[in-house]
């Protein structure tokens, strides 16, 4: 139901998806900028390594061709960008650890920034068929996306530091042959889709509570926690499903359809995480302008849980 809801509600608001790519390619597109002074530096250490035919030769390969080779060139285009860090060390150590502030830490921030007013957009939208203007709620919500912003950045680190690198050991298994060839793609795919699926689910009711409740950054956290738990396995499968779809289409289409599929993905997670929110608090809501969902009250949602523990 709330995953039913989701696509009613992105349908119906369809626009958040074209305002969101467009900000995100502003955000890249500031951050290349502010990459200019590290571009010679870069340019040298990918020339001496060979990335780019590594990457052209990655780039055009498609499920259609042979899911194993696209896992072991995928293993190649790591190797070669590992041998480029190590390059651009030697050649210059502070353009790589500025580059890395810009990518780990400016980029993932000014991404963050555009949650909070989508999901006041999508708060006006569901509670009273009100528009809101994102660009207006982007200004006058400054400073609370600023402080959400960064507490997400921070928490998203550590996570990518054990993703990527497991990541890394799972396609190092590339170079060994027999039966490990034919199951390892599907092992792959799992990983990433279970480790994004459980950090998203993770943190799908922060944003939603921040719109919402006017508190400390810490308490929507822990709001938007127990939000989560009261429908943990619906939410989960649904952002599963969101995010399984999204895989496969890049692998069975070019890498270059992520430019598209990651915008379109995080328009349907905050539309997910909205929905998630109204059912949990027991709140009524629109999904389009003929559709309007009572979920169960909140009290009756805690009750039920707490008989069918006893039970």
């Amino acid at each position: 139901m709330i995953f039913k809801n989701s696509l009613k509600l992105l349908v119906a608001n369809f626009s958040v998806f074209w305002k969101l790519l467009l900000y995100k390619l502003v955000a890249i597109a500031l951050c290349a900028l502010l990459l200019i002074p590290a571009f010679n530096a870069w340019g040298e250490a990918f020339g001496s390594v060979g990335f780019a035919d590594v990457i052209v030769a990655f780039s055009t390969k498609t499920v259609f061709v042979n899911v194993s080779s696209i896992i072991k060139s995928l293993f190649v285009v790591v190797e070669t960008f590992l041998d480029a860090l190590v390059e651009l060390y030697s050649i210059n150590a502070f353009m790589l650890f500025y580059s890395a502030f810009i990518v780990l830490i400016i980029l993932p921030f000014l991404f963050g920034l555009s949650a909070i007013p989508c999901g006041e957009g999508l708060y006006a939208y569901m509670a009273s068929l009100t528009k809101s203007s994102f660009m207006a709620n982007f200004v006058s919500k400054l400073g609370k996306s600023c402080v959400y912003s960064i507490i997400r950045t921070l928490i998203l680190l550590p996570f990518l530091a054990v993703f990527l690198t497991g990541a890394y050991y799972l396609l190092s298994l590339s170079t060994i042959s027999g039966i490990i060839q034919v199951i390892l793609p599907i092992i792959f795919v799992l990983y990433i889709v279970l480790l994004l699926s459980l950090y998203t689910t993770f943190m799908s009711g922060f944003m939603p509570a921040s719109v919402a409740f006017n508190v400390s950054p810490v308490s929507a956290f822990s709001k938007g926690l127990k939000a989560v738990s009261r429908m943990f396995l619906r939410v989960f499968s649904s952002i599963f499903v969101i995010f399984f779809f999204t895989t496969l289409l890049t692998f069975m289409m070019t890498s270059f359809s992520l430019i598209a599929l990651i915008p379109l993905a995080s328009v349907a997670i905050i539309m997910l995480e909205m929905v998630m929110f109204f059912e949990s608090q027991g709140n009524r809501y629109y999904v389009d302008l003929d559709s309007i969902v009572s979920p169960r009250k909140l009290e009756q949602c805690d009750k039920f849980s707490k008989v069918k523990n006893i039970i």
